[in-house]
């Protein structure tokens, strides 16, 4: 069958093993051919052990020469003898340090990888490009253990909250308690000193009065020879000179009775306004008590409440992670940093090829079938539609959907990609190899920076110019500005020679 007998062509994904079992050899070093020799550099794009020998049946050394040695690798060289034709054909690889996305997937028209993921273009090209995190993995387990324990510290935080103002409704209960207790025993020796006052002060009358009346008694019916005054009186009871008779003693036991009314009227008057004061001081210490209580009673309330509106919160925040959700650089390091145990996230490439590795298309495509004959929303309807086209796509084919990231980037055959010779000693070269060398240099620089430890904040940026080059060597232009030599002239990709 000629070359030229065909009637279609048909471009598929290819696994990686496919494109291991394709290449002879992994291209190391992005230089092309020695300038000084003019032979092809080992391990170099052009290299003769991967792609086969420049000269026809001979190897690179020359130890080994015409046709009768086919098919030996020479064990100095280790370039096959081999006609030169095969260089049109073989294949090599390079084995990229982190994995990238191929563009075709990412920004063909509609997004493959999107409508797969269900994520719009826009985003998922920030996610590509390392400018937002995307969540790969959501451990249930962990998750149920997780809610567990916040449950668990919700109750221990209430208790802990309500033992704690326990103590200070009991404090101010004490407060109170001893306080009344202090005001009564100050009634209780005021009303002593009240008691105290008034059988002094009654005594002092009876006492004046047994007195008088003794007196009194002696003199019945004779003639007083001075004033008798009582005590508790301003005017003189009996006026010198006046006849002393029993009716005057009767007089004298009414005056001393009234005075003892009186006295104990007024006793009473001031036990009265104590009680008064007593009862007004005890109410104001249950007054104050009660506004106090009642200020930590509604303490308590609104502590417990944003204790449980946080808690709330939290767990609202931890029961929304799932797969495939874009967070922003800070937004992920203060989920990390609270649920770290619970979920995975990370960007790029490598992070896209976690979560579609681990899709069951089966389970998808009858979702998809079940949300086309139920959702009531067209627009809804319309994009499952796009993505069950995907999905069976990838089930009928048999292609993984972890194909459309790279982590084995072939290499064409250099006749493909020639290099030749001018006038004056200067060369013409194919794009690719340019765009290639941008691929290889990235590549060796990037793994470089991994075997270092560098900064996370480097090594994400070596990946992203890793799949930029890939991108520009796949399809030049597609994305962002496209790859060019002096004189502005754009680089021809792989697409291009298409």
């Amino acid at each position: 069958m000629e070359v030229n007998d065909f009637d279609a062509i048909r471009i598929s994904l290819a696994s990686p093993d496919q494109i291991r079992e394709w290449s002879h050899g992994e291209v190391l070093k992005p230089e092309t051919i020695n300038y000084r020799t003019l032979r092809p550099e080992r391990d170099g794009l052009f290299c003769e052990r991967i792609f086969g020998p420049t000269k026809d049946w001979e190897c690179y050394c020359g130890k080994y020469k015409r046709v009768r040695y086919k098919g030996i690798v020479c064990d100095k060289c280790g370039v096959e003898v081999a006609p030169s034709r095969v260089r049109r054909e073989r294949m090599g690889h390079i084995e990229l340090a982190s994995p990238v996305s191929h563009i075709w997937y990412v920004k063909g028209v509609p997004s493959r990888l999107g409508l797969l993921l269900d994520i719009s273009p826009r985003n998922l090209e920030r996610v590509l490009y390392f400018a937002q995190y995307i969540i790969t993995v959501v451990d249930e387990d962990a998750r149920s253990r997780t809610l567990a324990r916040h449950e668990r510290d919700l109750a221990a935080r209430l208790a802990k909250l309500n033992s704690d103002f326990d103590t200070k409704i009991l404090t101010i209960e004490e407060r109170r308690d001893s306080a009344i207790r202090q005001i009564d025993r100050e009634y209780d020796e005021q009303n002593d000193s009240l008691s105290a006052q008034l059988e002094q002060r009654s005594n002092a009358v009876i006492t004046e009065l047994r007195n008088l009346t003794t007196r009194l008694e002696n003199r019945l019916g004779q003639g007083l020879d001075e004033d008798i005054v009582l005590p508790w009186q301003s005017e003189p009871f009996l006026k010198k000179g006046v006849t002393i008779q029993r009716s005057q003693l009767d007089l004298l036991n009414t005056a001393a009775q009234e005075q003892l009314s009186e006295i104990d009227a007024q006793v009473e008057e001031e036990r009265s306004l104590l009680v008064d004061s007593v009862s007004v001081k005890r109410d104001h210490e249950r007054h104050i008590a009660e506004q106090e209580l009642l200020g930590v009673h509604e303490q308590r309330e609104m502590q417990a409440d944003r204790l449980r509106m946080q808690m709330e919160d939290d767990l609202q925040e931890l029961k929304s992670l799932r797969t495939r959700q874009l967070l922003t650089e800070s937004r992920f390091r203060e989920l990390a940093e609270r649920w770290g145990n619970v979920f995975d996230a990370d960007m790029g490439a490598e992070a896209i090829r976690k979560i579609v590795a681990h899709m069951d298309l089966d389970k998808l495509a009858v979702e998809l079938r079940q949300e086309i004959k139920t959702s009531r929303s067209k627009q809804r309807r319309k994009k499952a539609a796009k993505q069950l086209r995907v999905v069976e796509s990838f089930r009928k084919s048999g292609n993984h959907p972890e194909w459309m990231i790279l982590k084995l980037l072939p290499v064409i055959p250099p006749d493909l990609r020639p290099m030749v010779q001018l006038d004056g000693g200067r060369f013409a070269t194919s794009d690719l190899n340019d765009l290639y060398r941008r691929v290889i240099n990235r590549n060796n620089r990037l793994r470089r920076l991994l075997e270092l430890g560098a900064p996370d904040v480097i090594v994400r940026n070596e990946k992203r110019m890793l799949q930029e080059a890939v991108d520009s060597l796949i399809d030049n232009g597609r994305r962002g500005r496209a790859v060019s030599r002096s004189g502005k002239r754009k680089l021809k990709s792989l697409s291009d020679m298409l």
